[in-house]
């Protein structure tokens, strides 16, 4: 075409920049990370890739292989002993009750085509899910539903609460597991 310029293009690396093969240093590899802002970062945790020994236990990792994995928060608290197994377990249960109250209704579970879907199924399952969800949220005591209700269906933790901002986030803590064993108990679990 004319007006255009033909450019040289050079080979990756072939400029006066380039180090030696032996310099060049790789980074370790890091290969699941996701993206890397602070806001992205929260509720991740870095941990080593590989597979499990079934003889040891152990986990093989020759390469040094570190992912990003997101961790529920309830999960965390858990691990780091700020709530107990029977207070997780009254949680999830509650989270898992409310989370099913979101769902669409799903489909007949007959293998016959559904020439229309019937309005009539939907609301009743839906009204089947919210009666389980109140059945589980009856049981949170009257001072314990903010709380609760933050940190378990909103996923916040307990300094979300305005009284419990700066220091008094051990507190929330406190109150959080302490609610979450009372909800546990009235649960019978």
């Amino acid at each position: 075409m004319p007006g255009k310029r033909k450019t040289r293009h050079r080979k990756p690396g072939a400029g006066r920049t380039a180090l030696p093969s032996d310099q060049v240093t790789l980074p370790t590899p890091q290969w699941d990370m996701g993206a890397s802002g602070p806001a992205n970062r929260r509720g991740q945790v870095i941990e080593e890739r590989g597979d499990i020994d079934p003889a040891t236990g152990r986990r093989i990792n020759p390469n040094g292989v570190r992912g990003a994995r997101r961790v529920d928060p309830l999960e965390a608290w858990l691990h780091v002993g700020k709530i107990t197994h029977r207070g997780y377990a009254a949680a999830v249960r509650l989270r898992d009750a409310f989370e099913q109250t979101m769902r669409a209704p799903g489909w007949p579970d007959n293998d016959r085509v559904q020439s229309s879907p019937k309005p009539d199924h939907a609301v009743t399952i839906q009204i089947d899910r919210l009666s389980r969800f109140h059945r589980v949220a009856r049981h949170i005591a009257a001072g314990d539903r903010a709380i609760v209700h933050a940190c378990v269906i909103h996923a916040l933790p307990p300094d979300a609460l305005r009284r419990y901002r700066g220091a008094a986030v051990v507190a929330g803590f406190a109150h959080l597991r302490d609610a979450l064993e009372r909800l546990a108990d009235a649960m019978g679990g």
